[in-house]
């Protein structure tokens, strides 16, 4: 099972979406760093204002990504 963290999202990082199937990836982040726009992989969907707690990242953590690194 996936889980929320604290890691700030940058372009191309893949998520899931609270309440959203399927799989997203990040194409920008909003100059306030507190929303994301996100596209469904393989579709014509695009979510604008995501909440960094609406996401899940689905890949590895790196540190470099941590608050504070």
């Amino acid at each position: 099972m996936t889980k929320r963290n604290k890691r700030i999202p940058k372009s191309g990082d893949r998520v899931a979406v609270r309440g959203e199937k399927g799989t997203f990836v990040i194409y920008s982040v909003d100059s306030s760093l507190q929303a994301a726009e996100v596209k469904l992989i393989d579709r014509d969907l695009a979510l604008s204002s995501m909440p960094w707690d609406a996401l899940t990242f689905l890949d590895e953590e790196n540190a470099s990504q941590l608050p504070g690194s």
